[in-house]
């Protein structure tokens, strides 16, 4: 190809799978050839630990990172705190005392008895006081110690529940100024519960254990940290030993204050010394609500249009600013509010994407929402400036060391402790936005000052405030910049690298088109709340379906059922004229038409009966009701609308005046635009800028034409494909329509993208809404005579020009892609994670290790789980063939290092039979943990190449690395006494330690398996991959994991479970189909990898076979080749 390739990009972004398209296109727009497709399946950064709570492996090595931080601050805080003691003369036991109840009986004596004697008071104090700083409990993270000794003058609400339930417990035992180390001592026995217990889902649940029995624990509620404080004055005072109060204090207490450093805060453009604000800013709520306002229009006449009069525009801002309902202010709230017909009044567009929700500011709405009028931090907020509030939402929502400062130098803090804790927590659990504006806070309240007073837009603020020209922006972030949103991030880095590779290959590209799914984009978390609402909805809709069925409506769609939800709703009567309707004798009216197909939001659809939908027709209700013979008026159809019972509830009162408005209007809507279609979510914006910052920041420099950049949201794809014929022409599997079986669709989806224009683009939404409007509109057996949506080709002559030619265009497209299926030509890849960095790499239960001895009897399961590697070594040499070992008393074991272990010395050993490791903490399971598994290959006795694996354990890279001196994860050694190696299977171990096996390569999780399935089924396997490859011989196969030494786990490469067809197969065929689509297919190594035929295949980016490569980029490896290449060198 030559470096002036005209092509086009297309990506179709699905739940959890990336449809990427390079396809060739000549002078007149016509596609000429596939440059590529392939589509790729990703997990979206899911932790594939978090089943039934799904986290993404960021979160999840977040909390690991955080707890590993905070138990490494508190080893240390506990250091200091015995130098402390040490240096008070106190005498430090040089272990951790056992956890008994003695250091309750300390606090309880040391806070209510003068202890005499030197000695006896140090061990008492030391006990105490270690104690206290191992449970001291919680605080206000970004308090002082001044805040705390402050606060720790009263008892605070928690020790009053605390000591409510001690006195329930122990009546007339507990001292009028009792402390929490009295109140424990109390309870130090084990028939009383003194804190909440957890037990395992392995340990049994003994019907005589306290949480069974179902007593409250005494602690149940939070150990507040200024309670401790005052016991410890308490105690010091009792002991006179007041001078020392001070610096126990600091040692127990020292905590260090959480804040978000400045310097990974980005700078401001226009201010480069200043830090970008935060979105929860009120700076920045204000900010976007002034350039909103200042880009609103007004429709005067048929095509002019006018910007807000000064009157018009400060009341839309005072508006939106005082804003504090739950429901999201629309425009047409605004437009009443100015006193402006809602259908003259034009949502603002801003870099080019119209925005269709009206904003407001979201974080003063959420405080209010929280705090009621009666609390005190409402009473303050309401008294409070812009300034003072704005400092309070970034003080609990955006802790930098800046907001810090400015909260301790306003007195906020003081102000912040003194509300109740109720209060306090509440406010740290808002909900507000995430992220950073452009601009710093002064910037934004410079713009923000001009854009008020002089009512202008952001573009002259910002040229008036900081002398900028009219071609300046803030710089868009890089393509190569994280979102630090999981799922973005990977979709990203897919997109980049293959926009990468073919500008490398054929240049620049014409224009990229992206569409995303619902859930492409979104992170685990909020993905499962989506697929649980959907899955939620559809069960919903299945029993409607059942009722409609009985009332007898054959094969109820999606209309009838969202048409019985409207009747239900009107209580079975015409909106209109009141008359009885049914489900299956009405039709739902668009209130206010639109050209090109009416909006079928809630609010604009009516039940109606045929008569006034007939003479209705394609009229805005209000124009129609003041001219028709009908008996309908505004007034009549109002109030009928108001005494439905659907609508009486505090949360619907919205819903009613939506709807009024949509009564009341006397103008059609405006058709759809282009700008109406772009998706304007965060992810979306994200790689949509991305995408422009690398074509086109400095294309105008360079003398390079702009690459158009396009993102939508929804269905535009799959109205192309019909729209296009390409359903019809292309099948896959045999099936017409869109397949979501084959995972292949989404490649095929790119392609379809890469035909789009924004023309073509908003005439197949008007096709798809007109559709909608006759689905909704008309009885069953009027829809199905009326098809006129499918010979509806735009609006206007240019736009049906466009379209005509889009059509001509697709026939071409599908046989190119009709080609690229049958010549196998659409690869599915799945990323590799070859970091060492991998998620978890061991289980989070923990289990005690046990302890032998040298000279005891040993099995040989015993001797596997030894933990130390030289000592494992040393006792397998001297086990042998034996299969155990009588007790010895004189045994003695040679290490390699020279050392010499006695019988009486003491070992460590696992608890069970499972690849585990010895942490700080005990012993962990790492068994989930393979990273890759290394292939080695050996000849049987027939002189037949077979191949097996050895597992390794992400959890022992870094000691690997050590022993060796080799960084490289494929490549370090494997340590003979590493749990990696005694894993092996026995015929692998066999012929690695008889020399007669040698390393071939590696395999990790999501590798492409390809082979020949008649290969497979001629060995004589029976096991389900035969059974499968015997109705379904497909030849692409994922590796899913390696659930044990001598087998793998892997699912069909093309196929998905997004639409597993039915009626298609068999049950038994369809069950073990459901079975590899879901849980996977365990097969054994030797029977799989050993075939004649059996590839890695490794892709480039475009989805081509790499088979030579060099540095760091894997290639592709025909295993029996490589097998017999190594051993025939071996020998």
């Amino acid at each position: 190809m030559s470096e002036h390739t005209k092509y086009r990009i297309g990506i179709d972004v699905g739940d959890r799978s990336v449809g990427l398209a390079a396809i060739e296109f000549d002078d007149d727009g016509f596609p000429l050839s596939n440059l590529a497709m392939v589509t790729y399946r990703h997990d979206g950064g899911l932790d594939p630990t978090t089943n039934k709570s799904p986290k993404s492996r960021k979160e999840t090595r977040g909390v690991a990172l955080r707890t590993m931080r905070m138990r490494r601050r508190k080893k240390s805080r506990l250091k200091e705190l015995d130098k402390t003691l040490r240096a008070l003369g106190y005498v430090v036991p040089a272990c951790e005392e056992p956890q008994t109840y003695e250091a309750w009986k300390s606090r309880a004596l040391l806070a209510t008895t003068k202890v005499e004697g030197a000695q006896e008071l140090g061990e008492h104090l030391v006990r105490a006081v270690r104690h206290m700083a191992r449970h001291r409990g919680w605080r206000n993270p970004w308090w002082t110690l001044n805040q705390l000794e402050i606060a720790s003058t009263a008892p605070s609400d928690t020790f009053a529940k605390i000591r409510e339930r001690a006195e329930k417990e122990w009546p007339g035992m507990v001292p009028e100024e009792a402390t929490l180390g009295m109140i424990g001592a109390l309870a130090a026995s084990n028939n009383v519960l003194l804190r909440p217990r957890t037990y395992r889902k392995d340990q049994p649940r003994h019907s005589k254990k306290l949480n069974v029995l179902g007593q409250e624990p005494i602690l149940v509620d939070k150990v507040r940290q200024e309670d401790l404080l005052a016991e410890l004055r308490t105690i010091c005072k009792r002991q006179n030993i007041e001078d020392q109060y001070e610096k126990l204090a600091q040692a127990v207490f020292e905590q260090t204050r959480p804040y978000v450093p400045l310097d990974r805060v980005g700078k401001d453009p226009l201010q480069p010394n200043k830090s970008r604000a935060s979105r929860a800013s009120l700076e920045f709520q204000r900010f976007r609500i002034l350039d909103a306002v200042a880009h609103l229009r007004v429709r005067v006449g048929v095509s002019d249009r006018r910007a807000l009069t000064d009157e018009e525009h400060d009341k839309a801002v005072h508006f939106l600013m005082g804003y504090s309902k739950k429901d999201v202010p629309t425009w047409g709230d605004v437009a009443d509010e100015i006193g402006v017909e809602p259908t003259h009044l034009i949502a603002p567009v801003i870099d080019d994407v119209r925005l269709n929700k009206a904003p407001y500011d979201r974080s003063s709405t959420e405080f209010e929402q929280k705090m009621k009028k009666k609390t005190r931090a409402r009473q303050w907020w309401d008294e409070a400036n812009l300034e003072s509030r704005s400092q309070l939402i970034l003080l609990v929502s955006d802790p930098t060391d800046e907001t810090t400062r400015l909260a301790e130098v306003s007195g906020l803090y003081e102000v912040f402790e003194s509300w109740p804790d109720e209060e306090k927590e509440a406010l740290e659990g808002l909900k507000v936005e995430s992220g950073r504006a452009a601009y710093s806070t002064d910037t934004l309240n410079k713009l923000s000052d001009h854009m008020r007073l002089k009512r202008i837009d952001l573009h002259e603020a910002r040229k008036i405030a900081f002398g900028v020209d009219d071609m300046w922006h803030p710089p868009l972030d890089r393509i190569d910049e994280p979102t630090g949103q999981p799922t973005v991030d990977r979709v990203l880095t897919i997109v980049r690298r293959f926009i990468f590779d073919c500008e490398r290959a054929w240049g620049r590209p014409e224009n990229v088109v992206i569409e995303h799914a619902r859930t492409g984009l979104m992170g685990p978390a909020q993905r499962a709340d989506v697929l649980n609402e959907i899955a939620k909805n559809r069960k919903k809709n299945d029993k409607i379906r059942e009722d409609l069925r009985a009332g007898g409506i054959n094969n109820p769609t999606r209309a009838d059922i969202r048409r019985n939800a409207i009747v239900q709703d009107q209580e079975s009567q015409c909106l209109y004229c009141g008359a009885t309707i049914g489900v299956s004798y009405s039709e739902l009216d668009h209130i206010v038409p639109r050209a090109g197909g009416g909006s079928s939001r809630r609010e604009n659809l009516a039940a109606v009966c045929r008569a006034c939908n007939d003479s209705k027709k394609d009229t805005p209700f209000a124009v129609w009701a003041k001219n028709t013979s009908r008996p309908v008026t505004l007034e009549g159809t109002i109030q009928r609308l108001r005494e439905l019972k659907a609508f009486k509830r505090p949360k619907d009162r919205r819903m009613v005046d939506l709807i009024i408005r949509r009564l009341k209007q006397t103008e059609k809507d405006d058709p759809i635009d282009e700008r109406s279609l772009a998706s304007t979510s965060y992810a979306a914006t994200a790689i949509r800028e991305r995408i422009e910052q690398y074509f086109n920041e400095k294309a105008e420099k360079r003398d390079l034409a702009k690459v158009h950049i396009d993102v939508y949201s929804g269905s535009l794809t799959r109205e192309s494909r019909r729209a296009g014929g390409i359903d019809k022409m292309v099948l896959l599997r045999g099936q017409s329509d869109k397949n979501r079986f084959d995972v292949r669709h989404h490649a095929i989806d790119a392609a379809v993208l890469t035909l789009l224009n924004r023309s073509v683009a908003v005439t197949l939404e008007q096709r798809r809404l007109i559709k909608q409007q006759r689905e909704y509109s008309l009885e069953k057996s009027r829809r199905e005579r009326d098809n006129v949506w499918r010979d509806f080709m735009g609006l206007g002559p240019a736009a049906q020009e466009k379209f005509a030619k889009w059509k001509k265009t697709a026939y071409v497209l599908a046989d190119i892609i009709k080609e690229a299926i049958s010549n196998d030509a659409i690869p599915v890849v799945s990323p590799l994670r070859l970091r060492p960095q991998n998620g978890s790499v061991h289980l989070d239960t923990v289990d005690g290790v046990l302890e032998r001895t040298i000279g005891d009897a040993w099995t040989v399961d015993q001797v596997h789980r030894i933990v130390n590697p030289q000592i494992y070594l040393a006792f397998a040499g001297y086990l042998g063939n034996q299969k155990a070992l009588d007790p010895d008393s004189s045994r003695v074991l040679a290490l390699n290092d020279g050392r010499k272990l006695t019988a009486e010395d003491v070992i460590y050993v696992f608890p069970e039979k499972a690849a585990s490791i010895l942490t700080p903490r005990g012993v962990v399971k790492i068994g989930e943990s393979v990273h890759h598994v290394r292939l080695y290959a050996w000849k049987n006795r027939k002189g037949k190449a077979e191949v097996g694996m050895l597992r390794v354990f992400g959890a022992e890279f870094p000691w690997l690395m050590r022993e060796s001196g080799v960084k490289d994860v494929l490549r370090v050694p494997i340590h003979t006494g590493s749990q990696s190696y005694r894993d092996l299977s026995f015929t692998v171990r066999k012929n690695i330690e008889k020399g007669e096996a040698v390393e071939i390569g590696w395999l990790t999780q999501n590798e492409e398996l390809e082979f020949n399935p008649e290969s497979y089924l001629q060995e004589g396997g029976k096991d389900k991959l035969a059974k499968f490859l015997a109705f379904l011989p497909e030849t692409r196969w994922r590796v899913d994991g390696f659930p044990m030494p001598d087998k793998l786990r892997i699912r069909p490469a093309l196929l998905s479970r997004e639409e597993i067809p039915e009626g298609v197969f068999g049950t038994e065929e369809q069950s073990l189909l459901e079975e590899a689509l879901t849980k996977g297919l365990i097969i054994a190594t030797k029977g799989l990898l050993s075939l004649p035929d059996v590839k890695v295949l490794r892709r480039n980016n475009l989805g081509i076979p790499r088979w030579r490569g060099g540095s760091y980029r894997p290639v592709s490896l025909d295993i029996q080749r490589a097998a017999l290449a190594a051993l025939d060198e071996q020998e």
